[in-house]
């Protein structure tokens, strides 16, 4: 039976836009990035771990980049696939408190390690997933709604979740308040995985080359061969240049995090204000960087890096004064981070667009999330090493530095030129 494409946009465009908002307000709540390191903290495990557990999530999805994603892509069915990896995630988060619960640091430890690498695996074969059955069923135009809608509205429903869940906890211990958290994260997953049931999906027939995906999708040594092949081309080496040092601004997201619950794991508003912090950075950055990245992605990039720069001199000066005790410093400095690196990161996928030979786009934007994974792994271990031997700050300070320097190759090597994006990059 023969659909119309229109009937089926009309009736699929609300379906996902509403689940990426589920989505949205789900990872939000229970975000890898701030809400579990704080944790981690907060369950007095040790820096190294609470700092390297980055590098796992990435690790996770390191493996399904390499091993999965054209076994993925060759399936054909998607929304099962999604529903059920939005389930394994918000269950990934009920293990993790499930453990805690039991008050043993070395089996949390285990815990949250198992997890941020299921984690990791799971939201990559997820974007894997989520990517083929928007670019198969969502028109260009409306996935750009699609998804400044859910950084919108999926960032003011964290906000008025997490100060509604303050109001009613806040008299409650620690643990509590923050097991009522995860479990309304993991709600709003269930939520979510419910939902995209309700799309219709057009079910692809290739058989042939779904058995060819699966073969080359197995093959580590044609990977890495393909990597080492981008390295003869000029532009390459040269986005390079400029891409390496904003692996380590990325970090500054999750680090910030770390020195906040090094402050104030056991404050009644630590959490609550690291949540809204970085559901509003979400919520300006749509707007903010939409309209600057029609100008020129050098001065998005630039002006990402000089703020986590400044954000992070602002954090040691207060930090080794003595007076960051105040959670809303560490509030505003995650707010901050929040907003430039998401603008950093849209800047470089689009200016990769531009730069990017139309042939060689497929091949050099794999190439590019392997080489910046496997930087951010070791660089995020590094500083995990050093927040854990001395403290926090010195990551800190690391990535301050990082940021000045990546503010230099962005200004040098960045051609201020407008986007024409057509595609998804590096």
């Amino acid at each position: 039976m023969a659909h119309d494409p229109s009937d089926l946009a009309k009736r699929n465009v609300p379906v996902l836009a509403g689940q990426s908002i589920l989505s949205q307000v789900a990872w939000t709540l229970g975000s890898p990035s701030v809400v579990l390191p704080f944790l981690a903290v907060s369950f007095e495990l040790p820096m190294f771990i609470a700092g390297a557990l980055v590098s796992v999530r990435m690790v996770g999805s390191m493996i399904a980049d390499f091993f999965l994603a054209r076994s993925i892509a060759a399936r054909p069915e998607k929304k099962r696939g999604i529903a059920m990896t939005e389930i394994a995630i918000g269950t990934c988060l009920l293990v993790a408190m499930g453990v805690a619960a039991t008050g043993i640091v070395p089996l949390i430890a285990i815990a949250f390690i198992a997890v941020f690498f299921l984690i990791g695996l799971i939201d990559e074969v997820q974007n894997l997933m989520l990517t083929d059955l928007l670019g198969d069923h969502v028109h260009s135009k409306s996935r750009m709604m699609m998804q400044y809608l859910q950084l919108g509205a999926g960032g003011l429903g964290a906000i008025g979740l997490a100060l509604l869940l303050h109001e009613l906890t806040k008299d409650n211990p620690p643990f509590s308040r923050h097991s009522v958290v995860i479990a309304v994260s993991a709600t709003f997953f269930l939520l979510s995985a419910l939902s995209i049931l309700a799309m219709f999906e057009i079910r692809k027939t290739n058989s042939s080359e779904s058995n060819e995906a699966k073969h080359l999708g197995l093959s580590l040594k044609a990977n890495i061969k393909s990597i080492f092949s981008m390295f003869e081309h000029a532009w390459f080496r040269r986005y390079l240049v400029m891409r390496m040092p904003l692996v380590v601004v990325s970090l500054s997201v999750p680090f910030f995090a770390l020195i906040a619950a090094e402050a104030h794991h056991s404050s009644a508003k630590g959490l609550t204000a690291m949540i809204v912090s970085s559901a509003s950075g979400y919520l300006v950055s749509a707007p903010l960087w939409q309209l600057l990245n029609m100008k020129s992605h050098r001065t998005v990039m630039v002006a990402g890096t000089l703020m986590v720069a400044i954000t992070g001199i602002v954090l040691l000066a207060f930090h080794y004064l003595g007076i960051d005790h105040e959670v809303h410093l560490h509030a505003i400095a995650l707010f901050i981070a929040t907003v430039a690196v998401t603008g950093i990161s849209s800047a470089r996928k689009l200016y990769f667009l531009d730069v990017a030979p139309k042939e060689q786009r497929v091949q050099a934007s794999a190439a590019i999330k392997s080489i910046a994974r496997l930087t951010a792994v070791a660089m995020s271990a590094a500083l995990a090493a050093v927040a854990h031997m001395h403290e926090v700050s010195l990551a800190v300070a690391f990535i301050v530095l990082c940021s000045l320097v990546a503010a230099a190759a962005c200004y040098l090597v960045v051609l201020p030129k407008p986007a024409t994006p057509d595609l998804q990059g590096g």
